[in-house]
């Protein structure tokens, strides 16, 4: 049995060639030429008109519910113990219990407790205000209004 030859991959990006577009996109629609009045002179001027609308991309919604779950199904012990924070966040955006707490609730052995929530504190994910006693990132998760939101994140910045 012989060795076929490559084809060469045309008009096909090579993952390695791959760039992100950017964040945003935008929609330009030529409306046409209208009349416009200068409002200091009077004078009427013909003009195009263009209409830009500035797009999001590269956004994703998530529901957290199902990402959670299906981080369970497939995840490791460190996985899990972000899910248990996660899933027991206040209205506040704290997450309140001790190390030797959380290894008693899930099972999970109180080394990786620590090595977990020592990697989400260098992440940025939570913050710890003290022992036992945590603010996850507003930027991160959520739950709640606009002005809630940036009420807690203010105090996460601030370290309160």
């Amino acid at each position: 049995m012989g060795r076929r030859a490559e084809k060469p991959m045309d008009n096909v990006t090579k993952i390695s060639e791959y760039k992100k577009p950017s964040s945003t996109r935008k929609k330009v629609k030529f409306l046409g030429e209208q009349e416009f009045i200068n409002a200091q002179t009077g004078e009427i001027h013909k003009m195009q008109v263009t209409d830009i609308e500035e797009r999001d991309a590269n956004f994703h919604k998530m529901w957290l519910g199902h990402v959670l779950e299906s981080l369970d199904m497939i995840g490791n012990q460190k996985i899990r113990v972000a899910m248990f924070i996660m899933n027991n966040v206040n209205s506040d955006n704290e997450f309140i219990m001790t190390y030797r707490i959380i290894a008693e609730k899930t099972g999970i052995s109180l080394q990786t407790v620590s090595e977990t929530m020592k990697a989400l504190q260098e992440s940025d994910f939570i913050k710890k205000i003290r022992n036992g006693y945590y603010r996850i990132n507003p930027d991160v998760m959520f739950k709640g209004g606009k002005n809630k939101r940036m009420e807690i994140l203010i105090r996460y910045r601030e370290g309160e």
